[in-house]
This record gives C-alpha cells, structure tokens and sequence, in this order.
C-alpha cells in the first residue's frame, strides 16, 4: 500500500514542530526573555532596569521612576506560527513598583499564554529585590487539551560600585509541573551576571543561565549610547552560538526597540517593543 505524499504545507508544519520543540522545552518553562532591547544585547539583561525585566529580572522593575506600558512582539525565525507577542504595564509606588504582563506564544497547535504579576522594592540605592507569581496555560490542537501551572519567581540587583551591579534571578523554585505525572515539571532557572557601566554612553552586560536540566548557557551584551535619542546595541549567547543585534530610539516619551536574533542553521528572529513613559 502506496503512503500519500506530504503537501508541502504538512511538511511545513512538521519541520516548524521539529524547530518548535526545543523553544517549548524553554517556553514551557522560561523562554527566551521578552523584550527587544535585552534580546539586542544577547539576552543579558539581568542588570537592567527595564519594563521587560518582568520577563528576566523583576528585581529590575524597582528602578523605574514613572509609570510604564509596552506592547511586544516577534516572529521566531520569521514564522507567524511560532510569533510570540506580549504587554506590560508598570507602576511605580513609593519605594517599589508593582507591575503585570501577558504574554501569548505559537499557533493552532500549539499555543502558550503566561500571565505575570510582580513586585520589586528597592532598599536604599544598593539594592533592589523583586518577586512574581505566573499563570501559564498550554494548549495542544487536535483536541489534546491543555494544561496548566502556577510558578513563582524571586530576582535581585546590588550595586558593588558606581560602576558595578550584580544580578541573580531564579524562576519556578517551587518545581510546578506542567502534567499528571510529577516528574514532566516545568524547568527551573537560574541567571547570575553583572552589567558595568563604562561612562555615560557604555554599558556591557554578561550573565551565565543554569537550567537544572540542561548544560549552562552564557550571555553576553554591549549598549552604546551616541546621542540622547539613539542606542545602538549587539552581542552573542551560547548554546547553541547566537548573534544579536538591537537599535533603540528616543521619541519624547516613546521608546522604540528593535532587535534581530541571527542563529545559523534557522535563520533570523526579529523582534520590536514600545514603551510609553507616563
């Protein structure tokens, strides 16, 4: 008995889910960090104080001093199957900041919506601490179902000089599990790294990633900043060896970032944020 021959679009699809199951490995757990300027600078952002650190590093969140929204999105390897977009929202309240995101992630047969909410303090102008409880809901199509899972999360910044931070963030200590049997558990991250600021127009960022799973991943991130309006951005991660590149404009209370993420053997991801500072 002769097999039917794949359409080309069936092969599309098995090829994507071949590409997708590695991402899932992550995205079921912590995926690639949210945010084209931490994406510009090799996914090393531990350090920074942005409204996307509620996807890497709540601690940083604390650094804020208005109100912020940002709306995200990007295409893994230019696939609308495998697009993730996202919002967030920040409020800063005395000494700390509270903030909320969502995030949505593939396509008809795979889909993954993580929702966060997160609090950082800042004690004194050495020290930031932050912490989140996430929703994250998957769906499988062909009626497979779905399934979910609460997890938390616990980051932290502290300035050793002017220069100098240090940052740690640890994702899912709790170990939630994503399916009946408790041993399919959500992975559990750890990112250490620091960001050195050379002078006003030069910062540089590196952090090293522990799945407890899975071999370590390394970071590492440049942004330069030439005038007022402009950031120019790039870097590289490991595991597998990735380029990154970013520019970052300054509109008034707009901030735009784009960003592209080049990995050999899949090709490019863009991605592209903004950010409105109330």
């Amino acid at each position: 008995m002769f097999r039917s021959i794949p359409t080309f679009g069936t092969m599309r699809r098995t090829l994507l889910l071949l590409a997708l199951l590695p991402l899932v490995a992550r995205a079921g757990g912590d995926d690639l960090p949210v945010g084209a300027r931490i994406a510009g600078m090799g996914n090393a952002g531990i350090t920074l104080v942005d409204l996307w650190g509620i996807r890497h590093n709540q601690a940083g969140l604390a650094g804020l001093k208005k109100p912020v929204a940002g709306l995200y999105y990007q295409q893994h390897w230019m696939s609308s199957e495998l697009s993730m977009q996202g919002l967030a929202f920040a409020l800063p309240l005395g000494e700390g900041t509270l903030a909320v995101s969502g995030n949505s992630f593939g396509y008809a047969l795979y889909r993954e919506q993580k929702f966060g909410l997160a609090y950082a303090m800042r004690f004194g102008e050495g020290l930031r601490v932050g912490v989140q409880l996430d929703y994250l809901n998957v769906q499988l199509g062909e009626n497979y179902g779905s399934t979910s899972a609460v997890m938390a999360e616990v980051g932290m910044q502290a300035k050793l000089t002017e220069a100098l931070w240090i940052g740690a963030h640890l994702y899912n200590p709790n170990r939630a599990s994503l399916s009946t049997d408790p041993e399919d558990r959500a992975p559990t991250l750890l990112r250490a790294g620091l960001g050195y600021t050379f002078n006003p127009k030069v910062t540089m960022t590196a952090e090293a990633e522990k799945d407890i799973d899975m071999p370590e991943r390394f970071h590492f991130g440049l942004e330069y900043h030439p005038v007022e309006a402009l950031f120019l951005r790039t870097g590289v991660s490991t595991g597998p060896a990735t380029a990154h590149f970013g520019v970052g404009v300054r509109v008034k209370k707009i901030d735009i970032d784009l960003a592209v993420v080049a990995r050999s053997q899949l090709g490019a991801t863009p991605m592209v944020n903004l950010n409105y500072r109330f």
